[in-house]
């Protein structure tokens, strides 16, 4: 029984490190981009679509989460001072967030999309969300690539590995 638990436990820790890897990975594209995406989503606050946080809604679908998510990477975009065609990097994990955010509201009151999004780009913003997607995607896939080269089927962690994976979890 304790082999099969530390064999589980060593598979888990490689699941987790592969996680890191690919939730760290940096998705590249222009400030404008970034910011367009966390605007449009701090315009339509939680409380103005009647989801309370912590409620059913809010758990089901995360709403205050993306919400929040959203606020931070404003904010890191403000105190980098990252402008125009600067390139910033978002994590995948935050950047997948905003993303799926983005296009839920995008869709919620076109005009208002528009006047939100028209002043940090002229770019539609489903367009400028569908490329975010993609880059998205994109840099996912290829982290999970990395991933899997750097931790094998069949990898046996090292005890430094293993000390990594649990600090990964915060314990």
């Amino acid at each position: 029984m304790s082999r099969e638990r530390d064999a589980q436990w060593r598979q888990w820790g490689v699941e987790s490190l592969r996680a890191r890897i690919v939730a760290e990975a940096l998705v590249q594209a222009r400030a404008m981009d970034w910011r367009a995406a966390a605007e449009l989503v701090l315009a339509f606050p939680p409380l103005s679509q009647g989801i309370g946080r912590g409620s059913t809604a809010d758990q089901q679908d995360g709403v205050w989460r993306g919400w929040e998510n959203a606020r931070v990477i404003r904010n890191r975009l403000i105190t980098a001072a990252a402008d125009g065609d600067d390139t910033v990097g978002v994590a995948v994990e935050e950047a997948q967030l905003l993303v799926e955010t983005a296009l839920r509201v995008a869709d919620w009151d076109t005009a208002r999309t528009r006047d939100i999004v028209d002043p940090i780009t002229h770019e539609p913003a489903l367009a400028l969300l569908t490329r975010l997607k993609r880059e998205v995607r994109a840099t996912a896939q290829a982290a999970r690539e990395r991933a899997d080269a750097a931790y094998p089927e069949g990898y046996e962690l090292s005890e430094d590995e293993e000390s990594e994976a649990w600090r990964g979890t915060g314990g």
